[in-house]
């Protein structure tokens, strides 16, 4: 039995929710967080299946545990740089290091559950 889905939904009730607190580039991230905003991909040489997690400012010198300060890196990389900054160590990032966009995920999982299935 098909239901058709309806071009249009009407509210009768609107249920206000508190927004989220943002996330910004200081937060506090975790390592398996960081992979998966970075998509396993190495941030310094782009090779997917990255495993280990760098500090760009390094922790020993006082870079922090946050988004801003970690991406994803394969062991190679990893090791090459070391303690140093990615331009000491001539390994420039592919991209800047941001926290992830709860609200974009949110989004994106809302419109898997609507869309039709074919």
């Amino acid at each position: 039995m098909a239901i058709p889905l309806p071009h249009t939904i009407q509210l009768l009730e609107y249920v206000h929710t508190p927004p989220r607190p943002a996330i910004d580039d200081d937060t506090r991230a975790s390592f398996a967080a960081v992979l998966a905003r970075d998509h396993h991909r190495c941030a310094y040489c782009g090779q997917p299946g990255a495993r280990t997690v760098d500090h760009v400012f390094p922790k020993s010198r006082g870079g922090g545990d946050h988004y801003g300060n970690l991406v994803a890196a394969c062991s190679d990389c990893n090791g090459r740089k070391a303690d140093r900054t990615p331009e000491e160590a001539d390994m420039p990032l592919l991209w800047v290091p941001r926290a992830p966009r709860t609200d974009q995920k949110r989004q994106q999982a809302i419109w898997r559950e609507l869309a039709p299935t074919t």
